[in-house]
């Protein structure tokens, strides 16, 4: 006999990861394992697997679980099929990620629904069912993140695994006379596709989070699915209450080496120091900061360039980038993106550092669609204002997280913005209204898109959507994916590949000629 023989176990989230994990775990222990999710294709494909072994499953897909009615529906049809629960483990989850004073309300809500209400609605549905067989096992899903918080801008999904480890608490004292367990479960860094996808990259900022743990590796889905069936077995009987890591140590390590060499060696020039002329320009949210690049050799005026950031800023090394750019023949204009939150960091922030790397995504979150619009109408203005410009049509450059805003601009101003180039661009294709790939048709540009090979931010599916997008509005485009490159390739700190990086200068000189 299996540990779990005889019970009827309950699991939400079954189409991947941990519920597939828990799924196969618990029938391999001779549990009657109900699941269900909203991905039916994925989740019956877990069925299968478990059939495949012999065990017992079924499934209901898809199941809304943020819907009251139909989380009830699929607890009760359960119960009623199998003739009660036993154990209840709440592993579906959903969230949304960014900085608190960039979220929109809708986005908190949507967290803190899908990660704290499903649990919520789900377990008030299981509820009777558990007392009627004189109690049972209730696991949930909670995170390191919501015990101890991160200095990523995590703070809506925090918030619901925080409140998902005191909701278990609550269950585990009302819960108890009536024989109820309630424990939870905070994993670390677990495994994902986009996960896996972000660890291609040698340079990506979630080595250095394993690195400063002490087992040095990230978790799998099959490293949680051990102590869910524990804690679903008669074997914690006298366990309630508890809220379990499995984060290799991640809790303990945060913040300390563990044979990690310094990332940075050298001086760095003051901004002030690294070139270009500094303006003032006047936008509808106040002044702000930018510098005009123009070439070392020869006479103007030259056609005009907007040049827009990674999420690092005006630094050193983009006043350099500016200045190659200048002397291909251009009037280049670097803005401070970031001017509402006052002058570039000096030295600069770095997605390198842990810390820093949160307060950059937090800066990032000020910027939208809106912002860039007004903007980019006084640095226009500013541009077509110097003698050193000529009346050609303006181009767009961006990097990274500014690729989306190049499109911005050429949607925005149509009759000024004729060529826009994105490289390693993240967020082109989103499920927003003001998604770039839904503007390109207000645009009269033509475009380039040099895309890294390995990019969780732009896959081949985005881009086959993007290039559909360009095709329909009939916008004249090219979308160049470079080889063994990775989000970050063209720029010297970020994560640069020397190849990839001179291929970017040679292709941008050529499109915008």
């Amino acid at each position: 006999m299996g540990r779990l023989s005889g019970k009827v176990a309950l699991i939400t989230g079954t189409a991947g990861g941990q519920g597939r994990a828990a799924a196969l775990a618990f029938a391999r222990e001779g549990a009657k394992v109900v699941g269900c999710d909203m991905k039916a294709e994925a989740a019956e494909k877990t069925v299968e697997l478990v059939r495949a072994e012999g065990g017992e499953m079924t499934s209901m897909a898809p199941v809304d679980l943020s819907d009251e009615r139909q989380a009830t529906d699929w607890v009760n049809q359960a119960a009623e099929v199998y003739g009660g629960v036993d154990v209840l483990y709440n592993n579906a989850a959903l969230g949304r990620i960014g900085p608190l004073m960039g979220m929109s309300t809708d986005a908190w809500h949507f967290t803190l629904r899908h990660e704290l209400d499903v649990i919520f609605f789900v377990t008030r549905a299981a509820w009777p069912h558990l007392v009627a067989r004189g109690g049972g096992s209730i696991i949930n899903t909670g995170s390191i993140i919501g015990g101890r918080g991160s200095d990523m801008p995590m703070a809506a999904h925090g918030t619901g695994k925080a409140g998902v480890i005191g909701l278990t608490r609550h269950m585990a004292l009302e819960g108890g006379p009536s024989g109820i367990r309630a424990n939870c479960i905070s994993p670390g860094l677990i495994a994902t596709e986009m996960f896996e996808q972000l660890m291609k990259d040698p340079n990506d900022n979630l080595h250095k989070q394993i690195r400063t743990s002490p087992l040095g590796r990230v978790g799998l889905a099959e490293d949680v699915a051990p102590l869910a069936v524990f804690l679903a077995s008669d074997e914690s009987s006298y366990i309630t209450g508890a809220n379990i890591p499995v984060d290799g140590g991640q809790t303990l390590g945060i913040g300390m080496s563990f044979g990690e060499a310094p990332q940075f060696a050298g001086a760095v020039p003051a901004i002030s120091e690294a070139g270009g002329e500094e303006l003032a320009i006047d936008t509808p949210d106040g002044l702000s900061q930018a510098w005009l690049f123009t070439p070392r050799t020869g006479a103007g005026p030259w056609p005009g360039v907007l040049l827009y950031t990674d999420i690092m800023g005006v630094r050193p090394l983009f006043k350099a980038m500016a200045q190659r750019l200048a002397d291909a023949g251009y009037a280049v204009l670097l803005p401070n993106l970031f001017h509402r939150l006052g002058p570039p960091h000096d030295p600069p922030l770095s997605v390198r550092n842990s810390g820093e790397f949160g307060r950059l995504l937090s800066m990032a979150g000020t910027l939208s669609r809106d912002t860039i619009v007004r903007d980019s109408g006084a640095w226009i203005a500013a541009l077509r204002g110097r003698p050193q410009v000529s009346a050609a049509p303006l181009a767009a450059v961006g990097y990274c997280m500014s690729g989306p805003m190049a499109v911005w601009t050429a949607a925005a101003h149509p009759g000024e913005v004729g060529a826009v180039a994105s490289f390693h661009g993240g967020h082109l294709v989103t499920g927003r209204p003001d998604s770039p790939h839904r503007q390109v048709g207000d645009s009269s540009a033509r475009y380039y898109f040099g895309c890294a090979e390995t990019d969780a931010f732009m896959t081949p599916e985005h881009q086959a959507a993007l290039g559909a997008a360009l095709d329909a509005a009939g916008r004249e485009h090219t979308i160049e994916v470079y080889p063994g490159t990775y989000h970050g390739f063209a720029i010297a700190d970020a994560s640069y590949h020397p190849e990839g990086g001179e291929r970017h200068w040679q292709r941008l000189v050529e499109f915008l000629a």
